[in-house]
């Protein structure tokens, strides 16, 4: 997140990324889900209350009350509208312009009530209603700063409008009870301030510690397979798992040394980037693991951590893809570009070690064999054992190469793979 999208106007508050203060909005609204029904309640409680005990409370106006049937049942429907709605999905959209309304219908339903009472108990009931409601504004409802103020002055214009217009209150009352509204509406709009700053400051905190927590985990991804980062994050322990099933590719580029010696070093990295980066797509594509770099060596597995039972056939498109690639980066570049790749399938043990500096990697005879595959394999070709060999079934074309000295390894019956599958007949050559 950049500064600049996460800037405030210093009055009020607004993020000036559009985009940024609609989804505050919306949070906003789902936290005021909760106080703002119980707001209701509480509210709808007390009404029902004061109508159940009126009689006892103010005796002279006994007969005044079925006048106040009508304000009553407004403010409890206004109340109740504003519960049901609070469950419907435009109340998020609309979350300010519900509550103001409905502020400023309990604000018109209070000065009902007060159109009915008794001059003393204007005095000190009608002030006590009003200021209630003005305070929930700034408050319970969560309302974003300058629509907190628009409905806490709104209430209090309806309410000082009634007494002025009515004129039930003398000049001095009158004054008095403006001069204590004004002073509520000015502690509400700073605490409404605050409020609003410490909420922002607080998703803008969360947000960005949430991107961070997705960068990391992006890192994570980036190095590590997901289910073995999902174990990492949970177990201290060394992470190994043995594979029976799995075959193992090399890639190493022709030529390299001499290459390297008349690049300079900004354009040799940017060039094994090119192809690094497409062989990374062609894992991502076939289903292979990624293992590791070394040098101009590209190293990845089919097989593991999940197992599959085409691990075989994918690691050979994924070669044949490999091959079309450094011939088209080749063409367009001028250079000489080559690759051999050696593929080998059995058993391996792979795992994470270490604490620092992780990565996921393999170990055992087959990862042995694969890279020898490789390193006694054919420029431009695909080289692969007869393990191997046998596991691709009809599909793929493969010749014989019959059996070659292998370091460390022996005599070795070993086979080139077909660049592509097109026109492929059969397989060819293989050892009984």
């Amino acid at each position: 997140m950049s500064a600049d999208t996460a800037r405030m106007h210093p009055l009020t508050l607004r993020f000036t990324d559009a985009g940024l203060e609609a989804v505050f909005a919306e949070e906003q609204a789902r936290k005021a889900l909760k106080p703002f029904r119980m707001a209701m309640i509480c509210v709808a409680g007390m009404v029902l209350i004061i109508w159940l005990l009126l009689d006892n409370l103010l005796p002279q106006i006994q007969d005044a009350k079925a006048r106040l049937y009508i304000p009553m049942l407004v403010m409890l429907a206004i109340l109740a509208y504003g519960y049901v709605r609070s469950y419907t999905r435009s109340f998020l959209r609309r979350h300010h312009l519900i509550v103001l309304v409905g502020a400023w219908g309990l604000a018109a339903a209070i000065v009902g009530i007060c159109s009915l009472l008794p001059r003393a108990s204007l005095e000190a009931s009608g002030l006590a209603m009003i200021i209630v409601a003005t305070l929930n504004v700034y408050s319970i409802a969560r309302l974003r700063f300058i629509a907190a103020c628009y409905g806490g002055w709104g209430t209090t214009a309806i309410y000082l409008g009634y007494l002025s217009q009515s004129g039930a209150l003398g000049g001095t009352e009158l004054v008095r009870q403006a001069s204590l509204l004004v002073l509520t509406n000015l502690f509400g709009m700073i605490s409404a301030y605050q409020i609003d700053h410490s909420a922002r400051r607080e998703f803008l905190s969360t947000r960005m510690l949430g991107e961070e927590r997705e960068r990391s985990e992006r890192l994570l991804l980036n190095i590590l397979p997901a289910s073995i980062a999902e174990r990492l994050k949970t177990s201290k322990l060394a992470i190994a798992d043995h594979s029976e099933e799995v075959t193992v590719l090399f890639a190493d580029i022709v030529g390299f040394t001499p290459l390297s010696a008349r690049k300079t070093p900004q354009a040799l990295v940017q060039m094994l980037d090119r192809i690094f980066s497409e062989f990374d797509t062609l894992a991502e594509t076939h289903g292979l693991e990624k293992i590791k770099t070394i040098g101009d060596a590209y190293m990845a597995a089919a097989g593991l951590p999940e197992r599959r039972a085409d691990h075989a056939p994918a690691a050979a498109r994924m070669a044949q893809g490999m091959l079309e690639a450094v011939t088209r980066i080749a063409a367009e570049t001028g250079e000489a570009l080559a690759v051999r790749i050696g593929l080998h399938s059995g058993p391996v043990v792979a795992g994470v070690i270490g604490t620092k500096k992780f990565s996921y990697d393999m170990w055992g005879d087959t990862v042995n064999t694969a890279s020898r595959m490789e390193s006694h394999g054919v420029p431009g070709a695909i080289h692969c054992s007869a393990v191997t060999a046998a596991l691709l079934h009809q599909g793929f074309a493969l010749t014989a190469r019959g059996a070659i000295q292998v370091e460390g390894k022996g005599e070795m019956h070993t086979f080139l793979l077909a660049r592509s599958n097109h026109n492929v007949h059969s397989m060819q050559g293989i050892a009984e």
